[in-house]
């Protein structure tokens, strides 16, 4: 179906729109963008002309960080994102077992945030709630969460042996030695690694479920940190002939000996998943005071954590051999000492393979000192952020760093011509673009009604670059995809409303009226 959309504002490049927009969904390509005249003069060659009513046209979405196998299934789960008082969580996590039984229940993904009381979460809380059934209710950031006394037990986490390999920052403890129910990162995946699986063909249904979602919010690309468990469900869709996203896999550094057999198993659909780069953790989260700083956390004596990976020197031996193979890296990094550590660590690449197209990216990128945001663009580090995390950031940030002004500011990698991309991390929050959107225009986050620093608000044209031809770039794939090019794979959305009419506070509920896959419409009548 050759397809001609008409009385259009299409958007070429920033302060650039044309009227027409003419794909192939045979090819999946894009055949013609132009003006009126000359759309006149092409219309007999399409099978399908479209008035759009001066609709605005944008490049599909590309979200530039989640986990979408992982989110999708813990999506499915319970929710807590909105909780704010102790009956929330009581009438929340009861209507879950209602509708599930004896299953294990955990997600929740709670914010303090929102609370509008005092609740002291512990396993003794949640005992009361649920005495029988195993529990554990994550932080929205995922580095932490609450377990009930049935899930310690059915894990084993405290038994002999299991217990000594955590440390006290994971285990946490009152003052008489017992444990609070409060595990953070490796004693939480301890806990969540317990649980039983879900089947193939449930785990797959809910992924492709999600898929359609992100159709809804004109989302057709995904940067995707994936587990090796993922793969099977991608095989799933692709042979079911069910996959309408192209997906950046990003697995584990581990991985990079597997890398040229998954490049094989999906050699016959690169436009659909590619094995382009791996993922590793540098440090933890703010809101779990993990995260890696220049400065110990107000009134405590530490700065945050290294991960294991990265203290036994392990990370920097794999993050030699994985440049030396020529793939990218992917690091989360949310503190400033963090972030530093690893642009030092590009210019060791740089000292002993010399520089070459690395696209070396830095996923948060939370915190940045003064004196490194040149360096993002000296050695062309790509910040992969979520500005939508500033929901509960903000706060954060003002309660416990010396300098919260540092938090998600961005606009100074934009100012200087860093390359920034956009993501959600879902489903550390919700997969809209126009939320992320919203945040990173107005930062207007709680308690902060005129803006979190609001002199770091970022344009909306920024903000659209760095959901389309920005997170292209950091894919490798700024040839292919990312803007509205002849030549290029038409995904392609077109907007209910005209977003550049639209205030901060408007696009936040801004709505798809249609969008396509390889010029095959995938959500819209």
């Amino acid at each position: 179906m050759k397809t001609l959309l008409i009385n259009g504002k299409i958007r070429i490049s920033k302060n650039n729109f044309t009227y027409a927009l003419g794909f192939d969904s045979g090819t999946g390509k894009i055949t013609f963008c132009g003006n009126k005249e000359d759309a006149e003069k092409f219309k007999a060659d399409f099978d399908e002309v479209a008035d759009l009513g001066g609709k605005l046209v944008l490049p599909a979405f590309i979200e530039g960080h989640c986990h979408y196998i992982q989110g999708s299934f813990k999506n499915s789960q319970l929710n807590l994102r909105d909780a704010g008082t102790k009956e929330d969580f009581i009438n929340g996590i009861r209507e879950f077992k209602n509708k599930n039984g004896n299953k294990w229940i955990y997600g929740g993904f709670f914010s303090e945030t929102n609370f509008k009381e005092e609740i002291k979460l512990d396993r003794y809380f949640l005992d009361e709630i649920l005495p029988d059934t195993p529990v554990i209710i994550s932080r929205f950031d995922t580095h932490s969460g609450i377990a009930n006394s049935k899930a310690l037990e059915l894990s084993g986490l405290l038994n002999t042996g299991n217990e000594s390999v955590f440390t006290k920052e994971e285990i946490i403890r009152d003052k008489n030695g017992e444990p609070t129910g409060e595990v953070k990162e490796r004693a939480g995946d301890f806990i969540l690694d317990s649980i039983p699986n879900a089947t193939l063909s449930e785990r797959t249904d809910i992924a492709i479920e999600q898929m359609r979602k992100f159709h809804a919010l004109g989302i057709t690309a995904i940067s995707d940190i994936t587990l090796f468990e993922d793969l099977e469900i991608y095989k799933e869709m692709i042979a079911g002939n069910k996959m309408r996203l192209r997906v950046d896999a990003r697995l584990p550094f581990h991985e990079l000996e597997n890398i040229k057999k998954y490049k094989n198993e999906f050699s016959e659909l690169p436009d659909l998943i590619q094995f382009k780069s791996l993922k590793a953790f540098y440090d933890g989260s703010l809101s779990s005071r993990t995260a890696l700083m220049h400065e110990n956390y107000k009134n405590t004596d530490h700065n945050g954590i290294k991960t294991e990976f990265v203290n036994t020197g392990e990370f920097e031996e794999f993050a030699y051999r994985i440049d030396e193979a020529g793939l990218q890296m992917s690091v989360h990094a949310i503190g400033d000492k963090a972030v530093t550590e690893l642009l030092d660590l590009n210019d060791k690449l740089i000292e002993k393979f010399g520089k070459k197209d690395r696209r070396f990216r830095i996923e948060h990128a939370q915190h940045i000192q003064e004196n490194d945001f040149s360096r993002f663009k000296d050695l062309n580090v790509i910040a992969s952020v979520q500005p939508t995390h500033l929901f509960s950031d903000a706060k954060t940030a003002e309660e416990i760093l010396t300098n919260p002004g540092l938090e998600h500011n961005y606009k100074k990698l934009f100012d200087i011509g860093a390359k920034v991309c956009f993501g959600t991390d879902f489903p550390i929050v919700g997969e809209s673009p126009f939320e992320t959107i919203y945040y990173a225009m107005t930062r207007k986050a709680p308690g902060f009604e005129n803006g979190f620093y609001p002199e770091n608000n970022i344009s909306l044209d920024d903000c659209i670059d760095a959901y389309t031809i920005n997170n292209a770039y950091a894919t490798f794939n700024e040839n292919e995809t990312g803007s509205l090019t002849v030549g290029k794979l038409a995904d392609i959305v077109v907007m209910e409303d005209d977003l550049f009419e639209m205030t901060g506070e408007e696009i936040r509920d801004a709505g798809v009226y249609e969008t396509y896959f390889s010029g095959e419409k995938v959500f819209g009548v």
